[in-house]
């Protein structure tokens, strides 16, 4: 892979990405705010498409160093909640954003050449498709979750299969897909996806309110975690486990909120909190709350179903004696590397791709209450271990995972795909066996 100091400075890059600060409320929009700062400096021009709300308070366009943000004015944008109808509403906004953001790209690369555009998620790929087809323009996906086609697809929504064949014509007229871990890439390729045009490119872990946090003196470090503490456990005294992410099926929750009597039954003083909200136009709040009751655990379990800054998030990290992120499906899962960057003893669930979280980490191999309370017995019950766990997540992160590098490795990939020539075609059915093509197209190694 070339170093950084390689990459063309004549690549111009667009990115649609619909979530952009300060609208932050999801994994989509903390990755873009964080890969953003670390293009500041990229000694090529990037220019980012987002959508706000038609009054928001953020200004239309602002420049970030070497990144210029455009936010174009999104009808029916943040309303998260409410009837079909909003949500139908919230469709064609995003309709009208990619058909504006698309428009806008064509427009300035006429007659050039040189530029990629790289789309995130189903939320771009109608102005990707747009930039391909008829901007003849090379497109990188970059795909960071398809939580909602990870279910058996017997049991997914017209919506799901919808979305299934939007990424799914993307994926086909990419000149790269980017994805953040191993275990994703396996996924889509044994999903039909063209395996020889994926890359993956972790994420960094740097948070501003967590490297505030983890720089602090041991003492107000202390402070702040005896604070949390006493909000959950007498005295701030017993054992306190911390969960973060939306209460939905595939995040484990139901597992972990059954393993819970397990560990109860050994240590009366322990607390799980839940951090995280329900998703618009579910019933996984009450879903949860209706387990809690089933398993006569409510005196054990905070399940507030509300959503915390990050600086909270990590707040509960420190505060905790051990953090759990039971996923069944986790595309990357940046809150279990930001709990192992505080050097907290952490344990994920099976949807997580071993080499996220190395030897930092215990990993359940089964989505099994039983499993998972044993690993959190072992790490409650001996304090040696779960310092050294810590210990060794921390480092493991460190060493592995930066924004910058990040970056570099992003502008490698965009590089790689202003370089090639020859087209793709959308030929066969959408995530089919064999993926259709003309040539090879290879992308940076990890």
């Amino acid at each position: 892979m070339p170093s950084a100091d390689h990459v063309s400075p004549g690549v111009r890059v667009y990115a649609v990405c619909s979530e952009v600060p300060p609208d932050v409320v999801g994994g989509l929009g903390r990755y873009a705010e964080r890969i953003m700062d670390a293009l500041r400096d990229a000694a090529a021009p990037v220019v980012v498409f987002g959508a706000m709300a038609r009054r928001g308070p953020a200004p239309r366009t602002e420049r970030r160093g070497d990144v210029t943000l455009h936010r174009l004015p999104t009808p029916g944008y943040g309303r998260r909640e409410g009837s079909g109808v909003r949500r139908l509403a919230r469709i064609a906004g995003l309709l009208a954003f990619n058909v504006r953001a698309a428009a806008r790209i064509m427009a300035a690369e006429a007659g050039r050449t040189g530029a990629v555009v790289a789309v995130h998620d189903w939320m771009g790929c109608v102005a990707g498709i747009l930039c391909r087809v008829l901007g003849r323009l090379p497109v990188v996906f970059h795909v960071h979750t398809r939580e909602m086609n990870a279910c058996d697809p017997g049991r997914r929504s017209a919506y799901a299969v919808l979305l299934d064949l939007l990424e799914t014509a993307q994926a086909r007229t990419a000149r790269l897909i980017v994805v953040p871990s191993v275990r994703m890439r396996d996924g889509l390729a044994a999903r039909g996806w063209p395996a020889d045009r994926m890359v993956v490119v972790p994420h960094g872990f740097e948070d501003p309110d967590l490297l505030r946090l983890a720089g602090l003196p041991g003492g107000d470090r202390d402070r702040i975690r005896a604070e949390v503490r006493r909000r959950y456990l007498p005295g701030g005294r017993g054992r306190l486990v911390v969960f973060a992410g939306r209460p939905s099926p595939h995040k484990g929750v139901g597992t972990l909120i059954r393993a819970v009597p397990r560990v109860v039954a050994e240590h009366g003083d322990a607390r799980f909190v839940l951090i995280g909200a329900a998703a618009p136009q579910t019933g996984d709040a009450e879903t949860v709350a209706r387990l809690i009751e089933r398993t006569h655990t409510r005196g054990h379990v905070v399940a507030g179903n509300r959503f915390l800054a990050p600086a909270e998030v990590f707040a509960h990290f420190l505060a905790a004696d051990v953090c759990v992120f039971p996923s069944v499906y986790e595309p990357f899962g940046l809150v279990a590397v930001e709990a192992m960057a505080l050097a907290r003893p952490v344990v994920v669930g099976p949807g997580y791709s071993p080499e996220v979280i190395g030897d930092g980490a215990v990993r359940c191999a089964a989505d099994d209450p039983g499993e998972l309370a044993a690993a959190l017995l072992r790490l409650l019950g001996d304090a040696g271990e779960a310092d050294r766990l810590a210990l060794r997540g921390a480092a493991y992160v460190r060493e592995r995972y930066s924004w910058a590098r990040t970056a570099r490795r992003t502008l490698e990939a965009y590089a790689v795909a202003a370089r090639r020539r020859g087209d793709v075609t959308t030929a066969g059915p959408p995530g089919g066996g064999q993926p259709m093509r003309r040539g090879s197209v290879r992308g940076p190694r990890t």
